[in-house]
């Protein structure tokens, strides 16, 4: 997990190369998920409780709901989002499709979501103050579309396949999870 905590912290810090180093590093999409991102959205769903120390009107089983669901919402959305990728990214790049790239810029963009969310759950400041997390997780990813290898004039409609199939199913998902809950 320290490998993808890594690189997580360096496409914040610099996108650009951040993408090149993944791209050089060789990791496979497998490991990423189950020594990554998989652990990474379990500490994401724990931090949950953290939301007990600072609102007291939280109770247990409603923290414990909020768990499940931010756990399920991540693990879903991340097959949603390869889903996506797989089905229309192709006529966009500039050469072959690689699946494992589609995996991994997905576990990666879905990993920058969670580390938001983790702050979220940890600061006790509303949601007007965090609104543009997930602004920037969209310029990491649009500085990813060198990563993926998309043609230049296709990046506009790469960026809204991955706002719309990559950052906004875990929001989708968790407004239906809270439905159901």
């Amino acid at each position: 997990m320290s490998k993808y905590l890594k690189y997580l912290f360096q496409l914040i810090l610099s996108p650009g190369h951040g993408w090149e180093d993944i791209e050089t590093s060789g990791i496979s999409a497998s490991r990423v998920a189950s020594a990554g991102y998989y652990p990474l959205i379990a500490v994401t769903a724990v931090s949950v409780f953290v939301q007990s120390f600072y609102h007291s009107h939280e109770h247990f089983l409603k923290l414990f709901m909020d768990m499940i669901v931010t756990f399920a919402v991540y693990f879903v959305s991340y097959f949603f989002a390869t889903f996506m990728l797989s089905l229309f990214v192709e006529p966009m790049l500039s050469g072959k499709y690689d699946e494992d790239k589609c995996h991994i810029f997905s576990l990666f963009s879905l990993g920058l979501l969670a580390v938001a969310n983790i702050i979220v759950n940890c600061l006790p400041v509303g949601f007007a103050e965090l609104f543009f997390l997930p602004i920037y997780v969209a310029l990491i990813q649009w500085k990813g579309a060198t990563y993926m290898e998309i043609t230049p004039e296709k990046t506009g409609l790469f960026m809204i396949l991955a706002i719309l199939g990559i950052l906004a199913p875990p929001f989708v998902f968790r407004f239906l999870f809270s439905l159901i809950f």
